[in-house]
């Protein structure tokens, strides 16, 4: 039982790691950086992944859902679309600085700098819908491993899928910190390079969206 659990969890954190699924929280915490506000937007982004694989499982253990061949298919287009959307959103924000303050201040004894401040909603509703449609993208890897976990016991098959779900929030969560921290860090410096994640952070997301509809 600690085996399956172990294996879950570790696989959870292997699968929030797949270009998709970093380039879309990237955008965001290239927008809003530090290391606090980005741990919530990976959390939030592995708590909708995490409700889709368990609704999902769920369905496949109680009610023997099985999901159509080409269903992965098109849900990885819907996320490809999601991403060159998000990617373009960001370039547009970046291009045009509208909608931003800038100021300049201190930290502590550093020299005074200048950010940018985009005048932007929470975000986290969006994100947890986004980790809902990679969650149900991720679906059909995560029912083919759960027979396996089903063949011990219910209460195994429960626990794979928590683990499982456990390990994208938490994984997720710390990838989200580093790049805040990151983006953060070097921003101190310059509005522009501030400026520039958020571009990098929009082309990248297009990349790989276009690359996801036409695997």
């Amino acid at each position: 039982m600690l085996l399956l659990l172990a294996s879950a969890l570790a696989l959870g954190m292997l699968h929030t790691v797949a270009p998709d699924h970093v380039a879309a929280v990237g955008v965001f915490v290239s927008r809003r950086p530090g290391w606090r506000r980005a741990v919530s937007y990976g959390a939030r982004w592995g708590l909708g992944h995490s409700i889709t694989i368990v609704v999902v499982g769920a369905l496949v253990l109680m009610a023997r859902l099985r999901l159509p061949t080409a269903f992965e298919s098109q849900v990885d287009r819907l996320v490809g679309v999601v991403l060159i959307v998000l990617g373009v959103q960001a370039m547009r924000r970046a291009w045009r600085a509208r909608g931003t303050t800038s100021h300049v201040h201190r930290h502590g004894a550093a020299s005074p700098h200048t950010h940018v401040h985009p005048h932007a909603h929470d975000d986290g509703g969006k994100l947890l819908g986004i980790g809902m449609l990679h969650g149900l993208a991720g679906s059909g890897a995560l029912v083919v491993a759960l027979p396996s976990a089903a063949a011990a016991s219910t209460a195994g098959s429960i626990g794979y899928l928590a683990a499982f779900g456990a390990g994208t929030i938490v994984a997720m969560s710390v990838l989200a910190a580093a790049l805040g921290a990151a983006v953060q860090a070097a921003a101190v410096t310059s509005a522009r390079i501030e400026r520039r994640a958020v571009l990098s952070a929009g082309a990248i997301s297009i990349v790989v969206g276009v690359w996801w509809m036409l695997r």
